[in-house]
């Protein structure tokens, strides 16, 4: 099963069940290579259980949030190392927020 969306102005929402689609993009590169801005691009549906992944491009320019920086860097590492958990702790994090 794919993700598909629908725009609503500045968000996006799953067509097949309505729920807000949220998304996550990091870098994967430091700031002196010649590829950093080539990041990882995460979106995913709550109500579906469903995700997608891909490289993006995020201009040098823009700050990124990084939302495991409160975390122990060994943790964080092991979280980006698989798009899965990635996306669970994310999921996690946006339940204790609501």
């Amino acid at each position: 099963m794919s993700l598909n969306t629908v725009g609503d102005g500045e968000r996006h929402i799953c067509a097949a069940c309505g729920t807000d689609v949220r998304s996550y993009q990091f870098r994967v590169h430091p700031p002196e290579s010649s590829v950093f801005e080539r990041c990882v691009g995460l979106a995913w549906c709550s109500g579906c259980r469903i995700y997608c992944g891909a490289m993006v491009h995020v201009p040098r320019t823009r700050v990124l949030v990084d939302a495991l920086a409160s975390l122990p860097e060994d943790e964080a590492a092991r979280l980006r190392r698989s798009e899965v958990k990635l996306v669970e702790h994310l999921e996690r994090q946006g339940r204790r927020r609501s």
